[in-house]
């Protein structure tokens, strides 16, 4: 009788070690391997800076609801994010890569943006004044069917009055 008891506490035993590794090895279980759909369904976002001078300002109209508010620069400089977006047009076609300096951007109507005006005293932005836009953008992963990176999104624009020139020396 001891031995009975023994070998079906032996039995019961195993039965409980042997129940959670069934559940690893079922289809679906702690593997990595979830395919391409799982790991596509998020798209990150990274961000979009774009620099230039100031072209043309027209500021929202507080009276109504939607945004009527669009800046367009020359661009200066721009990130890696927002020469890759398909945004900007490449100025250089002869060179590697997205030579963005010298093209116009604008920064549509309807974006959902703050616009921060800087030290100005008195005056309002003139053309030449430096412009900072900043944003999001999403990027789909490259092994994703439609990789590539979405319409930016932009959260802030930044216009501040130019630095006077340095080259005007004084007697």
């Amino acid at each position: 009788m001891r031995t009975v008891g023994r070998i079906a506490a032996l039995v019961v035993a195993v039965a409980l070690v042997a129940a959670p590794a069934s559940a690893v090895a079922a289809k679906g279980g702690q593997g990595k391997s979830k395919g391409k759909t799982k790991s596509c369904l998020k798209t990150g976002t990274r961000g979009f800076q774009v620099t230039g001078t100031l072209v043309s300002l027209t500021e929202d109209d507080p009276l109504t609801e939607d945004s009527e508010a669009s800046v367009t620069l020359a661009v200066t400089a721009a990130n890696q994010h927002a020469r890759n977006s398909g945004e900007l047009a490449d100025q250089n076609l002869d060179r590697k890569g997205v030579q963005v300096v010298g093209a116009t951007y604008t920064v549509p109507a309807g974006d959902a943006f703050v616009l921060k005006l800087g030290d100005y005293a008195t005056g309002e932005p003139a053309a030449g004044d430096r412009v900072k836009v900043k944003g999001r953008v999403g990027l789909t992963k490259k092994r994703c069917a439609g990789e590539g990176y979405a319409t930016p999104d932009v959260t802030r624009v930044a216009v501040s009055p130019r630095e006077p020139d340095s080259t005007s020396e004084t007697e």
